[in-house]
């Protein structure tokens, strides 16, 4: 038994990967090890399959460089290394390679479908990307990831009711997911399904009372449905837990404001004013309680500043449709990140110049717009990393 044990082991961490129970492909593998603590070629490939499957990519890079050196055949260390490349959103290094993996996908189709998803997502490619999820969801058709992504896909899309759709069916695979729940409840509250919403986000903060998300969707829900008084209350209760939380801020201030307490209002969408002062429709609702206060010379600058942003945020909208014919384009990903960063979201600004870097890694005016947006942002080593960056290429 001892002299067959590793085999064993072996062939049982195979079997547990195949069937993607990847805890117990990684206890197998070190039961594998017991008598025999040395690497060979074969136990060297699944502990970096395992290592890359748990996303411990520190591992995967330490263990490519080790099978390489046991002699690892060349096709399998070269699949492993595009795998890898996929799952950490290093597109550019690998993107050539789309099709062996697609061709070769295995017991790693969800990873490549999950990698390939976002890929055609970064380049606006959204038949591409659509189609990805379905074919996923055909092959695996009890994993509930795919539709939960399809759900996130018609929600970018603001097609609620196919989001609504892949929600429910994601929620059918899997029940108690909690995730699926959260996300069909926060569709059926902008579906105005408050009757549906409610008892779901209440089920969700059940198991979660302290979810920001989860609370503002049920207030709003509350106030949807006319309890605006006990709607406020929740998000002011909260607000005592997550002080800092600028979504609960503007949807308490702006519930205040339609009850007509503009003074209580003012003070909240202040302070969430100071977290995310670009954010052109709190600004706006901001001037609205502060001319309400009689406060209107203050308000001035704001309304100033809401009526600049409504053209640039209509011409964006009009971009982001161009990018889907030109997702290389990248000046037109640079003005599109640059409006949103002036009038929504520097956070959100900071995703679209990061994806960018992910299609053009070197390209020199992303990295210069993300030091500057970092810094603004307090993340200081973040704007340093890109900094050097700069530095590095300009050598």
């Amino acid at each position: 038994m001892v002299y067959f044990w590793s085999d064993f082991c072996l062939w049982r961490t195979e079997a547990n990967l195949t069937r993607r129970n990847h805890i117990a492909a990684e206890n197998w593998l070190k039961r594998s090890r017991w008598f025999s603590p040395g690497l060979d070629q074969r136990t060297c490939l699944l502990q970096l399959r395992v290592a890359r499957r748990s996303g411990n990519f520190r591992e995967v890079e330490r263990l490519l460089n080790q099978a390489s050196k046991l002699g690892v055949a060349r096709k399998e260390l070269e699949r492993e290394r595009w795998l890898a490349m996929a799952q950490t959103n290093q597109f550019d290094a690998m993107q050539s390679h789309w099709n062996d993996l697609l061709k070769d996908a295995r017991d790693d189709e969800p990873e490549i479908a999950r990698a390939h998803y976002t890929w055609a997502m970064i380049y606006h490619n959204h038949d591409l990307a659509k189609w990805t999820l379905e074919l996923w969801h055909q092959d695996y058709p009890k994993d509930p990831e795919p539709m939960l992504l399809l759900g996130r896909y018609y929600q970018s899309m603001t097609s609620w009711e196919s989001s609504e759709k892949a929600y429910r069916e994601a929620l059918s695979i899997a029940p108690e997911n909690e995730e699926c729940q959260l996300s069909l409840a926060k569709v059926l509250q902008i579906r105005l399904k408050t009757d549906e919403a409610i008892p779901m986000f209440q089920k969700y903060l059940r198991q979660h009372p302290n979810d920001a998300a989860a609370v503002r969707g049920l207030a709003e829900s509350l106030a949807t449905r006319g309890e605006v008084d006990k709607a406020i209350q929740m998000l002011q209760d909260t607000l005592k837990i997550h002080p800092d939380d600028f979504m609960i801020q503007k949807s308490c201030g702006e519930l205040m404001l339609s009850k007509g307490d503009t003074v209580g209002a003012a003070a909240i969408l202040e302070k969430a004013y100071r977290l995310i002062p670009e954010h052109a429709n709190l600004a706006n609702s901001l001037a609205r309680a502060w001319k309400a206060c009689g406060r209107a010379a203050e308000a001035e600058p704001l309304f100033a500043f809401v009526a600049e942003s409504q053209p640039k945020l209509i011409e964006m909208g009009a971009m982001e449709k161009q990018l889907r014919d030109q997702p290389n384009n990248l000046e037109l990903r640079m003005k599109i990140a640059e409006i949103v960063a002036r009038f929504v979201s520097r956070r959100d600004a900071v995703r679209w110049y990061e994806n960018l870097l992910l299609i053009a890694p070197n390209y020199k005016p992303a990295h210069q717009e993300l030091v500057k947006l970092y810094q603004s942002l307090g993340e200081d080593k973040l704007a340093m990393r890109h900094a050097n960056g700069l530095e590095q290429d300009s050598k």
